[in-house]
């Protein structure tokens, strides 16, 4: 399944880091294509796919252009597999408008 697959050591790189970059052209030719499926794929790609990822990426884009964001301080980074991954304890983080910033 996905989360298996989306951490197997096989096709990432230390897979429990979080590394952007692993998704560059460069990094991603010799990985085979569904080594990551978050929509599933073939005939049961999930018609949303195309304007999800988009819609992340525009609001994401957003946030980040506007504000620093920080984790709070010894807040535990910890995930739980449900039917897709998320924070166990949360994303506790401080926004801060970089217009207020030195």
């Amino acid at each position: 399944g996905p989360y298996c697959t989306h951490r197997h050591p096989a096709f990432w790189e230390s897979p429990e880091v979080f590394d952007p970059e692993r998704f560059s052209p460069e990094r991603s030719v010799n990985r085979p294509s569904f080594a990551y499926f978050p929509f599933a794929g073939g005939p049961r790609l999930c018609i949303g796919n195309i304007f999800a990822m988009m819609e992340a990426k525009l609001v994401l884009a957003t946030i980040a252009q506007r504000y620093r964001l920080r984790l709070l301080p010894g807040h535990p980074v910890e995930y739980e597999a449900m039917l897709n991954l998320r924070p166990r304890h949360g994303m506790l983080m401080t926004l801060q408008h970089k217009s207020s910033t030195p």
